[in-house]
């Protein structure tokens, strides 16, 4: 099997190395090869593989041998993105757990999601296609994550949460039962929502509350995205 990994940053590196292990796990092996628009082709210093080049030379490797794709990024709209640029060439998605994530009952995970090392994600939870649940987060029961959402390290969701598509939780954050957070929008590193909040705003704090944004300031990132 190759496996046509979408990125070459650390992220899609620790992606690769996870779908890696997994496949150690099965039994399985496969051929990983990178593609990145902004990373020059070569040996990548995790010794996982190489990139062989930017994202318009895809179909020269999908010849041969059974292909799937991988996705190596984080970001939800730069994965929404990614997706539908891909999409002409009718891509079959790998699902990436790695195998020290612990999933419960009655869980589903669509494709192309990627789960990591530490995360744990309990029971009765609904997790969409291009899903980031990265290092160490907590997905406790009932839970329901949009599609293209990402869960930066160590974000906590409690029981009976919903995730919007495309949300992105920073680094620590925190979800308490029951609530919400409406599509696309951003909760800052160890931000705490302690209420619904609806989408399309970037949200800072404990308790969560909109960011102002202030003129003349430059802009920074707030979710320690990676």
């Amino acid at each position: 099997m190759r496996y046509l990994v979408i990125g070459a940053s650390g992220h899609a590196q620790e992606v690769a190395w996870s779908l890696r292990e997994q496949l150690r796990g099965r039994g399985e092996h496969g051929e990983l090869r990178f593609f990145d628009d902004g990373v020059r082709a070569g040996r990548l210093a995790s010794d996982l593989g190489e990139v062989v080049g930017g994202l318009e030379t895809i179909d020269e490797h999908l010849a041969g041998d059974e292909v799937r794709f991988v996705l190596g990024v984080g970001l939800p709209r730069t994965k929404a993105k990614l997706v539908a640029r891909l999409a002409p060439f009718d891509p079959r998605w790998a699902t990436v757990i790695h195998p020290l994530a612990a999933i419960g009952p009655n869980v589903t995970i669509g494709e192309g999601t990627y789960v990591a090392a530490g995360a744990i994600v309990t029971v009765n939870v609904r997790i969409g296609r291009f899903v980031t649940v990265n290092l160490h987060c907590q997905v406790a029961h009932d839970d329901v994550v949009g599609d293209f959402a990402s869960l930066h390290p160590d974000t906590h969701l409690s029981g009976n949460v919903a995730i919007g598509t495309g949300c992105e939780l920073g680094a620590g954050s925190i979800v308490i039962p029951g609530n919400s957070i409406g599509d696309w929008g951003v909760l800052g590193a160890g931000c705490v929502a302690v209420r619904s909040l609806p989408g399309g705003e970037t949200y800072v704090g404990l308790p969560a509350r909109p960011r102002v944004k202030r003129s003349g300031t430059p802009r920074t990132s707030v979710v320690g995205a990676r």
